[in-house]
Parts: structure tokens; C-alpha cells; sequence
């Protein structure tokens, strides 16, 4: 518990550090751009994050599952360098194809005058892979112990340069002139620091890649796992939600149901925090059947999350207009969305971890089929709902996909493993057997 404790304070430091960044970058960047740049912005990182994503091809979440097991295995310092390397080649492979699919849409935009939005696909394509390596590498340092060297480069070193940035706008106006300089600032400055987490790996934890025998011999390299990639890419919906928005929505829209969007993705800082803690810790316990160890587990993460996510929802919800009309007074139009956009991130925090626990358990499958159908509900939503009600059919559309989901998710981790990762398994006394 003591351990459990430490971990999820130092990680839950650092992402509360990180929120604060984050949302004083998105601020700062909407106050230079103004309405509808911002907007354009928006679009950009939603559809980069998603592009990035897809260029992992399951490979983050593959590490924690390797990596960890391997942890478990004497003489595997070959082993462990040879995946990483594996993992950054297969990740420069995808983030090239799929910069390659969205140069081909921009292209076909020129060719056949298509309103696909040009600056917005050339925007995502700067994004794409310098997030899904910091994505990649944060990962494997988590699995290897070290939350530091997880977190810090991009959650505090990235976010507050960007801030110190935008601060000295004024001196250099040039980098946030427009949308496009905008992303190409962020997307230098977080490729420069990933750069660096790279080249620290092997020297931070050198006597984990040292081979140990003369016998130690390379495992053949895994098949890419697909239904990681598909579950991963699914769990961007919030990204996709925003991307499908913006072709119902004029950019100053958009800009401030991204604003809003930022702003209730604040609740997601206890669950995150846990989520980089339980997912490795989860992977041990499942790998020895230690059915009592994931409830014990599961419960005092629940413990942990249901009071911060409760009254992060209360603020919100509380002081909407006034935090809105930080970004640009004009987004105060999008009030209601925040306030569904809050509602939503606590459902979907209060059913805890399961997402982590079923990647852990063997329940890919299942993840992806669940992540599938929840996610084609959400997004199918938003072409009917937009045109009718504005953001808040983008607010609700969000809010009815991440509420399938997590009863979906809660359901079949009590069904197969026994054990309740939602804040109710606080209200039961006895903990569940597994059937």
C-alpha cells in the first residue's frame, strides 16, 4: 500500500503540474491566435494526435506488456535493447505512412479542389511524430520504474517551454503568427526533447540492456499486435470528435469547443496519474493469477480517485463561464458543452482503470470490440447531432461514448476476473470472487 501510495503521489504531482501547463498553454496560444486561428489549431492537434496514434501501431502498450515480462526473466539485457529498437523502427515506419496518407489528402486537395482543410492536414503531419515517440518512450520508461524520466520531458520540460514561449511572443511574433507557425513551435520543441529521452535511455539504464551471457540470444520479434493499434486508436475518440466536429462547425466554433474540451479533460489527471502506475502493476499480478492482489489493487486506486474527480467535476461545472472567457470572451458559447464535456470525463473516471486492467488481462479482444461500438455510437452521433444543436451535440455525443464504454468495460471486469475497478467496489464490504 506504502509503495502503491508513493507512486501514485509522485505521478499524480507531475500530472497536476502538467494540468496546470497544459491548460496555461492552450490559453496563452488561444489568447495570440484569436478565434478562429485557434480553431484552425485545434483541428490541427486533435488530428495529429490522432495520426500519432495510428503511427504507433500498438507498440507503446505492447512495451509494457514485453518489457515487463521480460523484467521477470534473468539475462534479458539483449532481449530488452533488441525491442526497443524494434519498437522505434516499426514506430518511423508507421508515423511515415501515415504523414504519407495525409500528404496524399492535402495533395488531393490541390489536384481536385476538395474542402479538406490543407493547412489543418499539414499541421497534423508536424504533430504526428514527435507525439507518437514521446507517447512510445514514455511508456517504456514507465515499465522500466522510472516516473521521472516518464513524465518530466513531456508533461512538464515540453508544456513549460511552449508557456515561456508564448510569453516572449511579443519578442518573436513570428512563432505563433498563425496556427500553422503555432504547431510547427510545439512540434520542434517536443522532437528536440524526445530526442534527448531516447539517447538517455541506454545510459540511464545501462545494466538493463547489458547482455549477461555469451548464450543470451534475441527472441524473434513479436507480431504487430492489431488489436492494441485498434483499441489505441479508438481511445483517441475525443480527438476524432473534435476532428468530425470541425466540418459542421466554423473554426471559431471549434476553437471554443476545443477550449472546452481542454478544460474538462482536467479530470482526467487522477485517472491518468493511477492509469501510469496500475497498468504495469496489473500486468505482474495478472501474469502470476493474483485474482486477490488485482482487487486489492483495484480498491485502493478507487479509494484514491473518487474524491478529486468529484470535485474537480464541482469546479468545473461551477465556474464554466468565467474559465471559457479565459481562452476569448467569445467562447463563452460553449459553457453547456463544458459542463456535459465534465459530466462525461466523470463517468468515465469513476468506473477506474478497467480500460489498463483489460489490456493487462488478455481482454484485447473484448477492449477493442467495446471501444468500437461505443466509439461508432459517439461519432456516428455527431453528423446528426451538430447540424441540430451546435457544440453541445458534439458535448453529448462525447459524453454517450464514454459512458457505453465504461459500464461495458466495468461489467466484464467483474464478469471474468472478479474484480471491480469502479469507485462502487468502495461500497462493497466483501471483495468479489472470481467465477
Amino acid at each position: 500500500m506504502k509503495t502503491l501510495l508513493l507512486g501514485g503521489a509522485l505521478s499524480g504531482a507531475i500530472k497536476i503540474g502538467s494540468a496546470g501547463l497544459t491548460f496555461l498553454m492552450f490559453l496563452l496560444i488561444a489568447r495570440l491566435l484569436g478565434p478562429a486561428e485557434y480553431g484552425k489549431f485545434g483541428t490541427m492537434f486533435a488530428l495529429g494526435s490522432v495520426g500519432a496514434i495510428a503511427a504507433l501501431l500498438g507498440q507503446h502498450t505492447l512495451s509494457i506488456k514485453i518489457i515487463a515480462n521480460l523484467e521477470e526473466k534473468p539475462n534479458a539485457g539483449r532481449a530488452r535493447s533488441e525491442f526497443v529498437r524494434r519498437s522505434l523502427l516499426t514506430v518511423l515506419a508507421g508515423g511515415v505512412g501515415c504523414i504519407a496518407i495525409l500528404l496524399t489528402v492535402w495533395a488531393a486537395e490541390l489536384l481536385f479542389g476538395w474542402q479538406v482543410g490543407g493547412a489543418q492536414v499539414l499541421g497534423a503531419c508536424l504533430f504526428l511524430l514527435p507525439f507518437a515517440l514521446a507517447e512510445l518512450v514514455s511508456h517504456q520508461y514507465r515499465v522500466f520504474g522510472s516516473i521521472f524520466f516518464a513524465l518530466i520531458p513531456r508533461d512538464i520540460i515540453w508544456r513549460g517551454s511552449i508557456v515561456l514561449l508564448c510569453l516572449a511572443a511579443s519578442a518573436i511574433p513570428f512563432i505563433f503568427s498563425s496556427a500553422l507557425s503555432a504547431m510547427m513551435t510545439i512540434s520542434l520543441v517536443l522532437m528536440g526533447i524526445v530526442s534527448v529521452q531516447m539517447l538517455l535511455m541506454h545510459r540511464v539504464f545501462a545494466s538493463r540492456f547489458a547482455p549477461t551471457s555469451k548464450q543470451e540470444t534475441t527472441p524473434p520479434t513479436p507480431p504487430i499486435p492489431w488489436w492494441m493499434w485498434l483499441a489505441s486508436l479508438l481511445a483517441m475518440g475525443a480527438n476524432l470528435n473534435v476532428v468530425l466536429a470541425a466540418v459542421f462547425l466554423p473554426p471559431e466554433q471549434v476553437g471554443a469547443y476545443f477550449a472546452a474540451q481542454k478544460t474538462a479533460q482536467l479530470l482526467q489527471l487522477p485517472i491518468l496519474a493511477i492509469n501510469i502506475l496500475a497498468a504495469p502493476t496489473f500486468a505482474r499480478l495478472y501474469a502470476r493469477r493474483n485474482f486477490a492482489g488485482l482487487r486489492d489493487v483495484s480498491r485502493k486506486l478507487a479509494l484514491i480517485l473518487v474524491l478529486p474527480l468529484v470535485v474537480g467535476a464541482g469546479i468545473l461545472v461551477a465556474f464554466a463561464s468565467q474559465i471559457l472567457s479565459l481562452f476569448d470572451p467569445t467562447f463563452d458559447v460553449a459553457v453547456t458543452a463544458l459542463i456535459v464535456l465534465a459530466i462525461s470525463y466523470l463517468v468515465m473516471g469513476l468506473g477506474g482503470p478497467a480500460r489498463q486492467l483489460m489490456l493487462m488481462a488478455d481482454g484485447d479482444d473484448k477492449l477493442v470490440m467495446m471501444t468500437a461500438a461505443a466509439e461508432f455510437i459517439g461519432l456516428a452521433s455527431v453528423p446528426i447531432l451538430v447540424p441540430m444543436i451546435g457544440l453541445i451535440g458534439a458535448a453529448i455525443a462525447a459524453l454517450a461514448a464514454k459512458a457505453i464504454f465504461i459500464v461495458l468495460a466495468v461489467a466484464w471486469c467483474r464478469r471474468k476476473l472478479g474484480v471491480d475497478t469502479s469507485v462502487f467496489a468502495l461500497l462493497s464490504r466483501q471483495p468479489q470472487k472470481r467465477p
